[in-house]
């Protein structure tokens, strides 16, 4: 099997985002949406590069998000994911995928859970484009305002262990987040990102 860190780096991407919605209290009232908007670049350990851009739009605990990327060669990728949550557990179902520049796309889904306060553990699913299919556990942590700290594990189809550490950080509408990804063979792939962020508020849809 090969390993694409770019491509699982997109998958936790928007499952951290799944877990971050579960753990932060909603900032608009349920007759409002809240849409955050996000622009930004980065830069890989193996000299890769590219920018990536996304809007999520939650309303009423759901959550929506579609996002894309472009390569330094010009290739593009884009990523899309939903969640709805169950609050009397304070947990949530999600799923998405994912679709690289060659036009293959790999879906996933899961299951998020609020442990503690600021603590959220997720387990699924990973189907790549092949048909092969991997697990993942995760547990995000919320360490201060607008920093969290990721630690997740994939299990591959061939029992495989590809370890990540994902440390993100969100201040006056700028972020960074910085990716440490283990692959089987002991191979460290780093990958940091920054991004702008704009968040507003609108009345909801009839369709939320």
């Amino acid at each position: 099997m090969k390993f694409s860190p770019h491509l699982l780096l997109v998958v936790f991407t928007a499952i951290t985002g799944v877990a971050m919605a579960i753990a932060t209290p909603a900032q608009a009232a349920g007759d409002q949406e809240t849409i955050i908007k996000r622009n930004g670049s980065y830069t890989t350990s193996k000299g890769g590069s590219g920018t990536t851009s996304s809007v999520t739009t939650r309303s009423n605990g759901s959550v929506q998000r579609n996002g894309n990327w472009t390569n330094a060669p010009g290739g593009t990728g884009s990523f899309q994911s939903q969640r709805t949550p169950n609050r009397a557990t304070h947990s949530a179902n999600f799923s998405g995928s994912v679709t690289r520049p060659d036009g293959k796309t790999s879906t996933y889904q899961g299951t998020a859970v609020r442990t503690a306060p600021g603590v959220v553990s997720s387990n699924g699913t990973i189907t790549q484009a092949n048909g092969k299919q991997d697990t993942f556990t995760a547990t995000d942590t919320k360490v201060a305002p607008g920093t969290w700290d990721k630690q997740e594990t994939i299990t591959t189809a061939n029992g495989k262990t590809i370890d990540r550490s994902v440390q993100t950080s969100i201040s006056d509408g700028q972020g960074t987040r910085t990716v440490t990804t283990t692959l089987p063979d002991g191979q460290t792939v780093t990958r940091n990102a920054q991004f702008s962020q704009t968040v507003t508020t609108a009345p909801a849809s009839p369709t939320h």
